[in-house]
């Protein structure tokens, strides 16, 4: 059963930067994951890999270019983002324990209590800590394999390239679990890839402890965290 209800007060969970910011990741993550396999099997004649090649460029392209904007222009976000996903208790322990919950559900049809979860749960700040320091690894050896690999040292350019493979591989697999669930959490999809905001009662079930200690009404009927904007 969804928890996504379009009726009733709304909170905003995701400002417009953070949204754009999640469709710079869609646009040039996914392409660079997806081309980024092609590049490592090889299944390819040499036309087709030049082609995948280029595409996975583009993707890199847009990736880092999402990441150094974001930066610039909602450093408060990522301070804020940071200091979630490295915040941790005994409910995220306990949480990790039972894997939110998700097994249980999904393949045995059983509901089990589960921890309640600030604005992250414990599996997205595990998604959190890996993107941040295995999107920072992928950004810079792939730019540096782009940019010297003819003349920088061969060992370096060795090890480079393979913190590239092993982390865009387990990074890779990663996102596409991840989206899975986003998927299956529908609403919780909606809210990103919407206006950014989602019903109080949908946040309680899934944010308890964000919903009690975060947010706050404003003006309009719609309830905002301290320091958010109004979507649009």
């Amino acid at each position: 059963m969804s928890h996504h209800d379009e009726h009733g007060p709304r909170v905003l969970k995701h400002p417009l930067i953070s949204r754009l910011f999640h469709w710079g990741l869609i646009l040039g993550f996914l392409p660079a994951a997806i081309t980024g396999f092609f590049i490592w099997l090889k299944p390819f004649g040499d036309d087709m890999q030049n082609l995948v090649m280029q595409i996975h460029i583009v993707g890199a392209s847009i990736l880092t270019l999402s990441c150094i904007f974001y930066t610039i222009f909602a450093l408060d976000r990522v301070v804020a983002f940071t200091r979630r996903i490295f915040t941790w208790d005994d409910r995220d322990i306990k949480w990790m324990m039972i894997c939110g919950g998700y097994p249980q559900k999904m393949l045995l049809g059983k509901t089990i209590p589960v921890p309640p979860m600030g604005k992250m749960n414990s599996g997205q700040k595990q998604m959190g800590i890996m993107m941040l320091f295995g999107g920072i690894i992928l950004i810079v050896t792939g730019w540096a394999l782009y940019a010297f690999l003819p003349v920088a040292p061969k060992a370096a350019m060795y090890w480079f390239d393979m913190f590239h493979l092993v982390i865009g591989i387990v990074l890779g697999l990663a996102v596409f679990a991840h989206i899975f669930l986003g998927i299956y959490n529908w609403g919780e999809f909606l809210c990103m890839f919407g206006d950014g905001t989602q019903t109080v009662e949908e946040a309680k079930h899934h944010n308890p402890v964000w919903v009690e200690n975060e947010i706050e009404p404003v003006k309009g009927g719609q309830i905002s965290a301290p320091g958010q904007h109004q979507a649009g």
